[in-house]
């Protein structure tokens, strides 16, 4: 999902000459064209739920294992990136099919994952702690993502919600920064993202959370809280896979999702917030904003 702010406005720094412009307009059309198609199926697979959801979120877990393996194995022996290409998918897909069971067996196959895909890594001369992180950072979120569905109260309803408020912050963030343009917001992670992006997704996230609040019930101002939350740990989420992309010397995770780059490019917001959501969930239930009846589901 790319859920995150690609390029935030940076060529309104400066003047654009005609080819710039028309890579820009050719770039929203690409972003609008793939968000018509994913969103959706997004939303289709949050509300159906069941079998549905877990075929769609385990595809797109496997294939973002795959992305993160391309980009950070650093192996060059064949046996050891095939390994770990299946090592990693297999993780992410157990973990999805487990959720509904419980968080507690998402984060033990995360684990799991970890131990033998950061071995392998390391049998195979490549980086192992790369690895390890990336079968946790590639299976704990979509795991989440199923678990905050299926196992939850008013589970169908709150994941929509956060649906809405990510994606309304990357779409926020990046037209307000596009448009605008403005300082920097983190020059050695990302040399696009602005504080002005920034500043107007968390705008258009509250006033997702409003809306929320307004249409499934809820209490506004604890819809208010936890969007801005959820927002900024999108963003941060956003950060922190561009720093991994700056790290391992890439542009893009793939070439899979036209104008946004492969799934952890898109769905890099949603990751963090996904998991932040679920922590809250899991340990600080009180925080969780109420929904009306109609969540249920």
């Amino acid at each position: 999902m790319r859920t995150g702010v690609a390029t935030d406005g940076s060529a309104a720094l400066a003047p654009e000459s005609a080819p710039a412009r028309s890579n820009g307009r050719r770039e929203i059309f690409l972003r609008v064209a793939s968000g018509v198609v994913l969103a959706p199926l997004g939303l289709w697979a949050a509300y159906a739920g069941s079998l549905g959801l877990l075929i769609a979120t385990a595809v797109t877990g496997a294939v973002a294992a795959c992305e993160w393996t391309r980009m950070a194995a650093q192996t060059e022996l064949p046996w050891a990136k095939y390994a770990l290409y299946v090592i990693m998918a297999a993780t992410s897909a157990i973990a999805v099919f487990l959720a509904p069971k419980g968080i507690e067996l998402v984060a033990l196959v995360a684990l799991a994952g970890c131990i033998i895909s950061g071995g392998v890594a390391h049998l195979g001369k490549g980086s192992a702690s790369s690895m390890a992180f990336g079968a946790i950072y590639t299976t704990l979120p979509f795991g989440c993502f199923v678990w905050i569905r299926e196992a939850t109260p008013n589970g169908q309803l709150f994941l929509m919600a956060i649906l809405a408020i990510v994606w309304t912050t990357d779409i926020a963030a990046y037209f307000a920064g596009r448009g605008f343009g403005g300082p920097l917001l983190s020059p050695k992670d990302s040399p696009n993202k602005t504080w002005t992006g920034a500043i107007g997704a968390l705008v258009c996230a509250g006033l997702a959370g409003a809306a929320v609040a307004r249409g499934a019930g809820g209490d506004f101002m604890h819809w208010l809280v936890f969007s801005l939350f959820l927002s900024i740990v999108g963003q941060s989420g956003d950060l922190l896979e561009s720093r991994f992309k700056r790290l391992y010397g890439v542009k893009d995770t793939s070439g899979l999702v036209p104008g946004h780059g492969g799934v952890l490019d898109r769905l890099d917001g949603l990751i963090a917030a996904t998991v932040a959501a679920a922590v809250i969930v899991k340990f600080l239930p009180s925080l969780v904003p109420a929904l009306g009846s109609a969540g249920a589901g």
